[in-house]
């Protein structure tokens, strides 16, 4: 894949993420759970890696959040306010 193409595909990839936490703000999602909700809705697929680079930068933003699992490690992620309000406004 060219850098152009690579770029286009990451970006597709956070607004795509951005999409399915906004539209279930209230609720907390793992990355599989995310990758095989996108794969469901045909939106695209991408790794758990890819995905887990694009929750990353949307946290850098203060677009989602995530938070470990209470009996262990595991991280779950949820769109913040922030998130949603970009996201409604088309900002993300």
């Amino acid at each position: 894949m060219g850098d152009k193409n690579a770029q286009l595909h990451k970006e597709e990839c956070r607004r795509l993420v951005m999409g399915y936490l906004a539209a279930r703000q209230v609720l907390a999602f793992r990355v599989e759970a995310i990758r095989r909700g996108l794969v469901r809705e045909e939106a695209a697929e991408f790794t758990d890696a890819e995905i887990v680079s694009a929750l990353e930068f949307l946290k850098g933003l203060g677009f989602a959040d995530s938070a470990p699992d209470a009996l262990g490690s595991t991280l779950s992620w949820q769109a913040t306010s922030a998130g949603v309000l970009a996201h409604e406004r088309g900002q993300a």
